[in-house]
């Protein structure tokens, strides 16, 4: 697939990504423990040692590539942070016009943002699902694994192919 898009390599690889932390997170790595993916790979944050990141990366395009999906959708995304961000600055500015007085404007507000936050989570996952990530791995291949940093936290990059 040499013609893919670069959008669809971040979402494959930001799928992959996912799926590696919550590997690491089954097998008892602990935070700080994070990712960021690009159209040429991704790059993990954690104490893990290169060996379990590299299992965890190879384990996880085994999963995807067996119809794992559930796997590139995280509760810990950046996506969900965004979506409750915006959702909680759309409630508030839409209580913030009303002339109930100071009082009712601060409970209502506090109402929306906290209703915001529900809504939040499944809001994000479905934007995963739909645009950010994609679990179908559709020949993506594990270039190389290496280490940039290793103290404090391992930043590994893991290099990637479709």
């Amino acid at each position: 697939m040499a013609n893919t898009s670069a959008v669809l390599k971040i979402r494959r690889n930001h799928a992959l990504e996912h799926a590696t932390v919550a590997l690491l997170l089954e097998r008892g790595v602990h935070p700080p423990l994070g990712g960021y993916s690009v159209a040429g790979g991704y790059v993990i944050w954690s104490k893990a040692p290169i060996a379990e990141v590299t299992e965890a990366s190879v384990d996880a395009l085994k999963l995807l590539n067996a119809g794992h999906g559930d796997l590139a959708i995280s509760p810990f995304c950046g996506t969900n942070l965004v979506t409750s961000a915006v959702l909680g600055g759309l409630a508030a500015t839409l209580v913030r016009g009303n002339s109930r007085g100071i009082g009712a404007n601060f409970r209502a507000a506090i109402a929306a943002i906290a209703t915001a936050s529900l809504l939040s989570r499944p809001v994000g996952e479905f934007i995963q699902r739909r645009f950010t990530t994609k679990p179908e791995p559709a020949g993506l291949q594990i270039n190389s694994v290496r280490e940039i940093l290793h103290s404090p936290v391992s930043i590994i990059w893991v290099s990637t192919s479709s």
